[in-house]
């Protein structure tokens, strides 16, 4: 038996410069097919701008103002805050910048649907997002990156997101501006008629009892109480405002009044402990047990103190809401504006040559090895008949799978 040889890189290289005009034929057929591929691809050019992360003030805007905010955006936006780590004001303006309320505008306002040559507003909101990459940096700035093969067109829809952003957020605080401090007002009226009524009670009751002091420590708790209690009906307007939907800050505000109201019935109840019974504030007498007159009075004069708080603090937020609903400036800040660029991001040419040229090398390897082996056979006719047997069965087989398949047709 004829024992087989090793080969060498000689034998392969030999093998190789025996075939060279096949391979030089086939690589530079695919150099060249890689040339024209390249020129016949359209051009692709991309345009970003980027925008800071939104400031103090635009994070307590939609905070307060997010039961105007669509579904989706709206559950973002009151999470802010309330769960660390999970969401921040830069995440929110991305999903807004997201959100088919932007991408419906900006769709119309270049008529996108013809540009992309699409037949339904759900084809031109996929083919916008194919284009289109928004993304947030660690330090919280926001991309928009718009790669087309217009690149004037590119660079305008890129803007135009951060514009229609901005629009968005004005209308958004003054629309719910406007709603806030209809709210504020009704509640400040309410709140003013109440205290006018408990000022006429305090009166009245002074008169009638020639006035009675109260101890220190009973005025103490009751101006701890006044401050609770108005910090509990602050509370319940923020909830009020915020539209009662179930989620994750409406459920911290349910949480804190829970707690402040837990306060306020120690203060005025007392505890329930068998040992003593003392204010959770730290006094020693509830309410509960003044002596009648003096309970009376203390009521009297809690009401008018609580009223007042109340009043100075919603007079505090009803100015809040008419600055918010006058407000209509800027609420993003432009860092890179996008231009037209100058150059096209896709196709770089010359790498889609020079791997064409690597690919078409390695390939001509086997092709070499074949080829050599094809040689080898027809010289040996043992070996050609053996070569000949197999390819017919190779035929044969994939005849027959042919009439199968279109036999099952």
């Amino acid at each position: 038996m004829k024992k087989l040889r090793k080969m060498t890189v000689l034998d392969y290289w030999l093998i190789m410069t025996k075939h060279r005009r096949v391979l030089i034929i086939n690589t530079v057929t695919i150099t060249v097919i890689a040339i024209v591929i390249s020129l016949l691809l359209i051009p692709q050019f991309r345009a970003s701008a980027t925008i800071l992360p939104p400031g103090g003030e635009e994070s307590t805007m939609f905070g307060l103002l997010s039961s105007n905010l669509p579904a989706g955006i709206a559950s973002l936006s009151r999470m802010t805050g309330v769960v660390p780590g999970l969401a921040t004001p830069s995440d929110l303006y991305a999903a807004i910048l997201k959100s088919g309320r932007i991408k419906g505008i900006i769709i119309k306002r270049f008529n996108l649907m013809e540009e992309f040559k699409t037949r339904t507003m759900i084809d031109a909101y996929k083919a916008l997002d194919r284009i289109t990459k928004i993304e947030v940096s660690p330090e919280g700035l926001i991309s928009v990156t718009v790669t087309y093969k217009n690149k004037y067109l590119a660079a305008d829809i890129a803007n135009a997101y951060i514009e229609e952003l901005d629009k968005f957020n004005r209308e958004t605080a003054m629309t719910t501006g406007k709603k806030y401090r209809i709210f504020i007002e009704k509640r400040l009226k309410e709140t003013e008629d109440s205290l006018a009524r408990a000022e006429e009670a305090l009166r009245n009751f002074q008169e009638k009892h020639r006035t009675i002091a109260l101890d220190t420590e009973i005025e103490k708790v009751i101006e701890t109480i006044a401050k609770l209690k108005s910090q509990i009906i602050l509370k319940e307007v923020q909830k009020g405002a915020s539209g009662g939907v179930n989620n994750p800050y409406t459920r911290s505000i349910e949480q804190e009044l829970r707690e402040l109201r837990k306060q306020l019935a120690k203060i005025e109840f007392g505890g329930r402990t068998k040992k003593n019974k003392e204010f959770g504030a730290g006094f020693s007498i509830p309410l509960a047990e003044l002596p009648e007159v003096s309970l009376e009075y203390a009521r009297l004069f809690r009401d008018v103190k609580v009223q007042e708080a109340v009043y100075e603090l919603l007079t505090q937020q009803y100015e809040q809401a008419k600055i918010m609903e006058a407000k209509d400036t800027p609420t993003v800040q432009m860092l890179d504006r996008a231009s037209p660029p100058e150059k096209r991001f896709f196709p770089v040419r010359s790498r889609i040559v020079i791997f064409a040229f690597i690919l078409s090398l390695i390939i001509n390897i086997p092709i070499a090895l074949f080829l050599d082996y094809l040689v080898d056979t027809k010289n040996n006719p043992k070996d050609h008949q053996t070569f000949n047997r197999i390819t017919k069965d190779i035929s044969r087989d994939l005849i027959k799978l042919k009439k199968l398949f279109t036999h099952k047709k």
